[in-house]
């Protein structure tokens, strides 16, 4: 029985994932390799000013990676049109607002009622440090930004098998856990089980670091830590702090709690980020407005074939079909 390419890959995609339907997309020359998608960019920034001049693309797709390929070969002299389905740049970049309807794929829509003023970032809502591309692009664009708070330590942390089925605090979790591992390894040094790996001067080294980093007590015992919270906080008169009892270790080990504490140590989700001023989308926009119109909004792609000299696009267009020509076709399109 014939197969179709697409059918093939999509039978690839369910089988084995994303990576394995764009690992034969790849084989069969229809997707770059990583190491060129990586450096595209940058490829295109150290291209000469003028050396589009004269020649059309096509871009696929209003999303970013649309938007800032419009952007960058424009600077480039290459006439651009962008062909997006959707009514709004940014893709799966996307801010609802009040008045906003959203529609399902099975159908049914939901219209947003917000007060005036805010807002939900349906798509990506943060921009890490590492970002360093997307936040040039904000300098260059005039997008304010402000920061946004990704993780804190007074966040709340639930395994109903441990600790009675009650939440208990971020803080205590990482700083009890701390005290703990310090108090253990502090144990091995007093002990002497690691005379063979380090020598006395380092051995020292290393027991004043745990217990700072533990916060350890007498005898290099973990008795609590103000860093875990308090049970009562200082206040007036008579009143004095008092340290919060640690969580119990057995059930700290039982509660795997681990990936969570080290959410913000990756280097895309730290715990301090930025975000537009007012909502994601304010990126795709600036885009779309330096663009000067060149985004065509409520057009399907349907078909995209190689001429002799170029490429040719099929897309709809409130209802009627049309086509345009270009020298170059940019598929900026989800897979």
């Amino acid at each position: 029985m014939p197969i179709t390419r697409r059918d093939f890959l999509m039978r690839v995609g369910m089988a084995g994932g994303y990576s394995a339907a764009f690992s034969t997309m790849h084989a069969l020359g229809h997707a770059p390799n990583t190491s060129t998608s990586a450096t595209l960019l940058q490829q295109t920034r150290a291209m000469a000013p003028a050396s589009g001049s004269g020649r059309s693309v096509v871009i696929l797709g209003g999303g970013i990676s649309g938007l800032v390929s419009a952007y960058e070969l424009r600077k480039l002299g290459y006439k651009c049109t962008v062909l997006e389905a959707r009514n709004r740049p940014g893709g799966r970049n996307w801010t609802l607002r009040d008045g906003d309807t959203v529609r399902f794929t099975d159908g049914t829509t939901q219209n947003v009622s917000w007060r005036s003023g805010n807002y939900m970032n349906a798509g990506p809502a943060r921009l890490p440090s590492i970002h360093k591309t997307m936040l040039g692009y904000c300098r260059e664009l005039g997008v304010p930004l402000e920061v946004e708070v990704n993780t804190t330590r007074s966040s709340l942390m639930l395994n109903k098998n441990v600790f009675d089925g009650k939440p208990v605090e971020q803080r205590a979790v990482i700083n009890d856990m701390r005290g703990y591992i310090s108090e253990l390894l502090a144990k091995c040094v007093n002990k002497k089980a690691l005379n063979e790996d380090l020598s006395a001067d380092d051995q020292e080294k290393l027991l004043a670091f745990l217990r700072t980093y533990g916060d350890l007590g007498p005898n290099d015992k973990f008795i609590g830590s103000e860093r875990s919270g308090l049970s009562q906080w200082p206040g007036a008169g008579l009143q004095e702090a008092k340290l919060r009892a640690p969580l119990d270790f057995k059930s700290l080990l039982n509660s795997r709690f681990w990936p969570a504490t080290m959410f913000e140590e990756e280097n895309d989700m730290q715990a301090t980020m930025f975000q537009p001023v007012g909502g994601m989308d304010r990126i795709p926009h600036a885009f779309a407005a330096k663009l000067d119109g060149i985004v065509q909004y409520e057009t399907q792609v349907t078909e995209i074939r190689r001429t002799t000299h170029g490429v040719r696009i099929g897309y709809t267009h409130k209802g009627a079909h049309h086509s345009i020509a270009a020298d170059y076709c940019f598929c900026a399109l989800p897979l």
